[in-house]
């Protein structure tokens, strides 16, 4: 395993990202494949380039945790 120095800084610029895009995909309406007007975050998540049953919102979902995740072994490791 490699270890990297992150800034607490970086952290929290990527969670105050990620979370202003959680809030756009909120915000906006898309049509998805069937032609259907659909709340943008509730898009279906391409993957890997195959189709599942995971959402946009569930993508942005998951990146907030990794972040908020990586802010506490941060907050361990000072302790």
């Amino acid at each position: 395993m490699t270890i990297i120095n992150v800034k607490k800084e970086d952290i929290s610029q990527a969670y105050f990202d990620a979370t202003d895009l959680k809030r756009t995909l909120n915000s906006y309406t898309s049509i998805d494949d069937n032609g259907k007007e659909v709340n943008t975050k509730d898009l279906k998540r391409i993957h890997g380039g195959t189709d599942n049953e995971d959402t946009a919102g569930d993508l942005i979902d998951n990146i907030l945790w990794h972040i908020e995740n990586m802010y506490k072994q941060i907050e361990e490791e000072k302790s």
